[in-house]
């Protein structure tokens, strides 16, 4: 767990409310250098409660917010993991 990135997502105003606990739950979920998460949408759903359709939905705003991007890589035994990069030093449209 990344503090700064979880101290980040808590201060971002994301579209949805959704969104927030799902940002929350990827900064919760960030590596050692704080801005690259990849956890399973299982994982987010865990976190979360919310459904496996709700956690779909809610990156695909996070990313048209500007909050997240997806890096292109992928990890996990199946290799369908996808690795997010948090905009913790970008200003992003949900930086309201």
């Amino acid at each position: 767990m990344s503090d700064a990135a979880v101290r980040w997502a808590a201060s971002r105003h994301p579209p949805n409310p959704d969104d927030k606990l799902v940002l929350w739950a990827l900064a919760d979920a960030c590596n050692g250098r704080g801005d690259t998460a990849w956890p399973s949408v299982a994982a987010l759903s865990d976190f979360s409660g919310l459904n496996r359709k709700m956690i779909i939905n809610s990156l695909a705003r996070l990313v048209r917010a500007g909050l997240i991007a997806d890096t292109g890589d992928r990890v996990g035994k199946t290799g369908q993991v996808k690795v997010w990069r948090l905009a913790l030093k970008a200003s992003p449209i949900g930086d309201r």
